[in-house]
């Protein structure tokens, strides 16, 4: 066997097809139907037979022709049967999350909780495909962000605040992660220096994600991309907060994150936690990465 660097085997190959030649091929309801059919069990393979059947689409010649255009694409052959491609799941799970097909409205929802800066009554609300969770009192605490309008239903009224939250969180790690919500590209994040007082979280800059392929952006508090590493998440569990299942607005409880400019150019910040004689510490680089953190008896 040989152990030698083969300079081919990392090569990437993306091949390019027209949208417009790909999004066409959804546009006759029997291939939506066949979609539809393998997505009722999206991890199994499905027969050609019962496919047949559970696509509705009664005549066999219309059946195999339009299956044959979605091959390839949203379908792929298998030993077993048919299976959704990536593609093909992504186009499903569009059409349950509503990203086509619904419309909704949410009116505002009483929070069962307080702003964990002033103290203030939090409202959730939804309309044209964006959820909320404000506070009635100031306006230090304010979250806006995309949420799929199928998923309402999902929940009831009551249990809407905290479903929206832990969304937001899903979002926000995945952005921090590097990737964007919308096409999956790379998003790339930078500390952005604020005037005086005018820093959100009272925290002296914030951060600013955006995706190279797409242009989608993302606001967050400076503070944010420290909630989510281990070490910072390790110390809010021990102190009663969990990232993405305690909401967001109870982070008061444990204490907000200060912070301190340690330069302006490059930007970089120390931000920190206290709580019941602990302390943690980071410090955040102009790229919006770690570069140090520290846990620390106090008192």
């Amino acid at each position: 066997m040989s152990n030698e660097y083969d300079p081919g085997s990392g090569a990437i190959s993306v091949e390019g097809r027209s949208p417009g030649a790909v999004f066409g091929l959804l546009g006759d309801e029997s291939r939506l139907q066949i979609l539809q059919a393998l997505g009722e069990t999206p991890d199994e393979p499905v027969p050609f037979a019962e496919l047949h059947r559970r696509s509705g689409v009664d005549d066999s010649g219309r059946f195999n022709y339009h299956l044959g255009k979605l091959r390839g694409t949203f379908v792929r052959r298998t030993d077993d049967g048919y299976e959704l491609t990536y593609a093909g799941r992504q186009v499903i799970g569009a059409i349950y999350a509503g990203l086509y097909t619904a419309n909704a409205t949410v009116e505002a929802i009483p929070v069962e909780g307080s702003c964990p800066v002033c103290g203030g009554g939090l409202v959730a609300e939804y309309a044209e495909e964006t959820a909320s969770v404000d506070c009635t009192a100031c306006e230090d605490f304010h979250n806006d962000f995309w949420f799929p309008p199928g998923s309402l239903d999902q929940f009831e009224p009551e249990e809407l605040p905290l479903a929206f939250d832990r969304w937001m969180c899903h979002v926000i790690r995945g952005v921090i992660d590097g990737f964007c919500y919308t096409c999956a590209g790379r998003m790339d994040g930078r500390l952005v220096v604020d005037d005086a007082d005018e820093g959100i979280g009272g925290l002296p800059a914030h951060a600013e994600f955006e995706c190279d392929r797409c242009g989608s952006t993302a606001t967050t508090s400076g503070g944010a991309p420290m909630l989510y590493h281990p070490a910072v998440a390790g110390f809010l569990y021990d102190h009663g907060f969990e990232n993405g299942r305690t909401p967001t607005w109870e982070l008061g409880a444990v204490g907000l994150p200060t912070g301190e400019l340690l330069s302006e150019s490059p930007p970089r910040m120390r931000v920190q936690l206290e709580h019941d004689g602990e302390r943690v510490v980071t410090t955040l680089e102009d790229d919006m990465s770690i570069s140090s953190v520290e846990r620390i008896t106090v008192g």
